[in-house]
């Protein structure tokens, strides 16, 4: 006989998983070449087939935390100041389940590393 075991955290990831959807905006900041930081306002949209109750983080951002009891949609915004990438998460209120992530990509410009597209003509006589 073949028993399965599963917690109750990945059960309730398992089941909201694809019910609940997440956009940012933006999705990218690109810094240009003299650039250090990205400082920018962030919006986080959030919308679910159901009501539930989670809570918006950054990852490794301990100052950014949005939560919410029982609603099926909701929006963050908040001013940030970043040089690497994001990561956004829904999560349970007790934040050990993430139901869904985006990330907000930092795209540096290498303009000295960027070759033209076609090389000069060389004519020796």
């Amino acid at each position: 006989m073949l028993s399965v075991a599963i917690t109750l955290p990945a059960l309730a990831a398992e089941k909201s998983q694809g019910e609940i959807r997440l956009q940012l905006k933006p999705r990218i900041c690109t810094l240009a070449g003299d650039e250090k930081q990205c400082e920018t306002e962030v919006r986080a949209a959030w919308r679910s087939s159901k009501r539930e109750s989670l809570c918006l983080v950054i990852v490794n951002r301990p100052d950014v935390k949005r939560c919410w009891e029982e609603y099926s949609r909701g929006t963050h915004s908040v001013e940030l100041v970043f040089d690497t990438d994001l990561i956004v998460e829904l999560r349970d209120p007790s934040l050990e389940s993430v139901f869904t992530s985006q990330v907000l990509q930092v795209i540096r410009e290498a303009l000295e590393y960027r070759r033209k597209r076609r090389q000069p003509w060389n004519i020796m006589y």
